[in-house]
């Protein structure tokens, strides 16, 4: 069973719901994994967070899960924009069709406020598991 790069293909996904979000612009607004300090006020960060649960199949097949975390930042006084971004990529995320995947769940009934950053930004986060056979 071979892990896959559950970052990368869920801000891929992320990138083409019409979410305005990129990982091509510069600098970007969307990142599969850490962000940089020169990131942009607003950005929408995806970071796996746990190890590959998973259920063997007996068939040298099994179903892995992924834990992830979906970190959403934006600019000072922007604390209605940034959370109606977060929603809108929970919206997008939560039971979503993504290619290769068995499916994939936000806990929760939505985004949690986690308080300003060292700039100021509001910053929301919510969690998800995506599971997919390997």
């Amino acid at each position: 069973m071979t892990p896959r790069d559950v970052e990368l293909e869920l801000a891929a996904f992320l990138e083409g719901a019409g979410l305005e979000l990129s990982t091509t612009t510069n600098p970007p607004t969307l990142y599969p994994g850490p962000f940089p300090t020169s990131a942009p006020p607003r950005f929408v960060c995806i970071r796996h967070t746990g190890g590959e649960g998973g259920l063997y199949l007996g068939t040298r097949r099994g179903v892995l899960s992924a834990d992830v975390q979906v970190v959403v930042r934006g600019p000072r006084a922007s604390y209605t924009d940034t959370r109606e971004l977060a929603v809108r990529c929970w919206t997008a995320l939560h039971l979503a069709p993504v290619p290769g995947y068995v499916d994939v769940r936000c806990e929760g009934a939505g985004p949690t406020y986690m308080g300003p950053d060292g700039e100021g930004g509001p910053r929301f986060a919510f969690n998800l598991t995506a599971r997919y056979s390997a």
